[in-house]
């Protein structure tokens, strides 16, 4: 038995680790196999110590939505269950392995709650079915008000386990939607599976284009809350602000780059845009894209030395990369259209860009040398605009729109699978995924 004590998001520990989650199990998810086998997995109704009754179901029904999600696990239905877990299951009392086998489960997760006053303590433990050995166990502690995160992070686990790519689970969306009958726009953050859904600003304003510091910790936006447009910095947990870009008119973040060092956008002067890195600390600026027209949404790549940006240099905004630092640019996106909104994939490998074709907009992706262009997401009877990477690469975040409706969604990569996150609010858009955690 490993002991590892570390601390971890909010208030909750990683307290005990039963097993090396660094070693993968057997029962390995190739992530990249088209349509590839999908894991048989049980969870089971957690056994409780004290706590609210409810919890025995709620806990295995976060940790199953999550999986579901993922496309790479089939869940056996609680119903087809023929074995009950209790606390014995903790403490020396083996599993009914071939029960488990008999209704198709190759892995079997399985918990243990406990809930005194506002701690709560819980033990997570995954096993494979067949051989019967332990795969991965966790305990974990925190209050009450942190279970789902908690059950995230056990979801991540699991994935990692399986595929050795971290989970998502956890991470948020930020966007921009209107509030109520405002006519201007507010910032929002809602969760990858649609949950904890709030508002973060509230100053009736306009308040645009949010971007993830890569650490999670900070939105960059524009605002138009004094009259006229400047880029801040807000921390997420505090609500704590600062003014990051001061000169010129219009300007809009890009990005930051992957220390967290810089932070990208756009700015215009005298008619121009052209595309600034600022420092974060300091706001000392340089220049990192000029020409004739306007050059914007700068995105960096993950490794800081390129920067993806939409320029109309030659007639119609198209999407351009660039070395940092060294002469000349590459236009990547094809056709005489509209192409805007590059996002870069985790891996550097491709860039999803907005792209208009046939007087619609889809989402489409590229490498960054310009080969290998890809549709991934469209719509006969409305747009799809502004994606964003999550952070494991396998799919995106991006707004659907049409006449008086609009939604934010999440579809994989692949284009297989699509769900939505958000409907409902009025003018939702500009997605941004947030890092993992």
């Amino acid at each position: 038995m490993k002991r590892s004590i570390c601390a971890a998001a909010g208030a909750f520990l990683l307290a005990l680790s039963l097993f090396p989650s660094t070693a993968f199990s057997v029962l390995y998810i190739d992530i990249n196999a088209p349509g590839g086998k999908r894991m048989p997995i049980a969870v089971a109704d957690v056994a409780l110590g004290r706590g609210d009754p409810s919890l025995s179901r709620g806990i295995p029904k976060i940790l199953s939505d999550d999986l579901a999600l993922t496309d790479l696990f089939d869940l056996v239905p609680p119903t087809a269950h023929m074995e009950t877990v209790t606390g014995a299951h903790f403490s020396g009392r083996p599993l009914s392995f071939p029960g488990w086998k008999m209704i198709g489960a190759e892995a079997v997760v399985i918990g243990l709650a406990d809930v005194r006053g506002d701690r709560l303590s819980l033990e997570m433990r995954l096993y494979d079915a067949t051989q019967g050995t332990l795969l991965l166990g966790k305990r974990y502690a925190g209050t009450p008000d942190q279970l789902r995160s908690i059950v995230h992070r056990f979801a991540n686990e699991i994935v990692y386990t399986f595929t050795g790519v971290r989970g998502v689970f956890g991470t948020e969306i930020a966007f921009t939607a209107r509030s109520g009958k405002s006519r201007g726009k507010e910032l929002y953050i809602v969760g990858m599976d649609g949950q904890d859904l709030r508002k973060v600003t509230d100053n009736r304003s306009f308040n645009l284009f949010p971007r993830w510091s890569p650490d999670g910790q900070w939105l960059a936006y524009t605002s138009f809350r004094t009259g006229t447009p400047a880029v801040y910095l807000r921390n997420v947990s505090t609500g704590a602000e600062k003014e990051v870009v001061r000169t010129g008119g219009s300007k809009a973040p890009g990005g930051f780059s992957p220390d967290g060092v810089w932070l990208y956008a756009g700015v215009s002067q005298a008619g121009n845009s052209d595309i600034y890195r600022v420092r974060v600390v300091g706001g000392a600026s340089e220049k990192v894209v000029e020409g004739w027209g306007l050059d914007v949404s700068p995105a960096p790549s993950p490794d800081g030395r390129r920067i993806a940006f939409v320029s109309d240099r030659s007639g119609s905004p198209q999407i351009y990369v660039k070395t940092i630092g060294v002469a000349g640019e590459t236009r990547i996106s094809t056709g005489a259209g509209y192409a805007t909104s590059p996002s870069w994939s985790p891996a550097g490998d491709r860039i999803a860009y907005t792209s208009r074709s046939g007087g619609r907009f889809l989402v489409a992706t590229v490498a960054p040398d310009g080969s290998g262009s890809r549709e991934v997401a469209s719509a006969t009877d409305g747009d799809c605009e502004d994606p964003s990477f999550s952070p494991d690469g396998r799919s995106l975040v991006y707004t659907y729109r049409k006449r008086d409706y609009s939604a934010l969604k999440i579809i994989s990569l692949d284009g297989r699978r699509q769900r939505t996150l958000v409907s409902g609010l009025v003018d939702a858009g500009s997605p941004a995924w947030s890092p993992g955690r």
